[in-house]
């Protein structure tokens, strides 16, 4: 049964540099062939101040540094019996090459859901707001996290 008393809990930071060739990485990964992430003067033509970090970047700082797996350890879920439920990112400002990112993840949610076969799930929403170097608000991600049991 889904543990409820989780709700609340707050994890140590998480601190990320973005570096340009990992913005490069993750485009290349996904397919991504818009040249503003990859040529930082198609990025001021477009009128950005540098390459920006694609939408789904935030997810790299999470797995990079071990940042999800903490939490799954921490709240004791079978990581052998996680599905990725959804991803949401809500952004008040871009991430370029250079700024340091600090994300502070924290269970926003906890409960059970019963799948269409009768089998029993523990949801558990995860946020993450993230501020940058000169602690300005940047982002906010949400990740569902479904364990099945």
């Amino acid at each position: 049964m889904a543990d409820k008393s989780k709700a609340g809990m707050e994890f140590p930071p998480i601190s990320w540099e973005v570096e340009r060739g990992k913005i490069g990485e993750l485009v290349r990964a996904i397919q991504d062939d818009n040249p503003i992430y990859l040529d930082k003067e198609a990025a001021i033509a477009e009128g950005y101040k540098d390459s920006p970090a694609p939408p789904t970047f935030l997810t790299v700082p999470m797995m990079f540094n071990s940042g999800l797996a903490s939490v799954l350890s921490e709240l004791k879920i079978n990581f052998a019996m996680v599905l990725h439920g959804e991803e949401e990112y809500e952004y008040y400002q871009e991430i370029y090459p250079g700024d340091v990112i600090t994300g502070k993840p924290k269970v926003t949610d906890v409960f059970e859901k019963t799948s269409k076969s009768g089998r029993t799930m523990d949801m558990i929403t995860l946020e993450v707001e993230y501020t940058n170097q000169r602690d300005e608000k940047i982002a906010k991600a949400r990740t569902l996290i479904v364990e099945r049991k």
